[in-house]
């Protein structure tokens, strides 16, 4: 009840407003930012979108939707190992990224569409950078 009360953060930059997603529970958000291994056998990605403002931007491995990354948002999903083709699908455009993700292995995947841009674009970032941006966002509710 009190959310629906709180007023909107400002804009973010050039005017442009930040980008709204449903958020997963906050014991999910506290579990991620713990940054555990994957079970046996499986690898994580951390897909997250650090930007401050931009649109909403749908997020698909391998052809199934995984979720919907707001501004400072995040998720991570947990894969068999293999070869793994993100994709980001924002506004009128998509970009694609392909990774192999070992058993074991936790990679950090940046999915963004910067202000003024009209393209999304999925770029791998360095552990630390993905932590960071990880620790300063939040979960964003993703699909089953």
């Amino acid at each position: 009840m009190l959310a629906a009360c709180t007023p909107p953060p400002p804009p973010g930059p050039y005017g442009t407003a930040p980008s709204y997603v449903a958020m997963a529970p906050a014991i999910q958000d506290a579990n991620g930012k713990r940054f555990a291994a994957p079970p046996v056998g499986m690898g994580a990605l951390y897909l997250l979108n650090p930007t401050t403002a931009a649109p909403v931007l749908n997020v698909v491995v391998n052809g199934r939707e995984i979720g919907r990354l707001g501004t400072q948002t995040w998720m991570r999903a947990e894969f068999a190992p293999g070869e793994k083709t993100v994709r980001c699908i924002g506004g009128d455009s998509s970009g694609a990224y392909t990774v192999y993700l070992a058993p074991g292995e936790i990679r950090y995947l940046e999915i963004a569409m910067s202000p003024g841009q009209f393209v999304c674009s999925v770029r791998e970032v360095p552990s630390e950078e993905g932590r960071s941006a990880v620790l300063m966002g939040g979960r964003a509710l993703q699909r089953q």
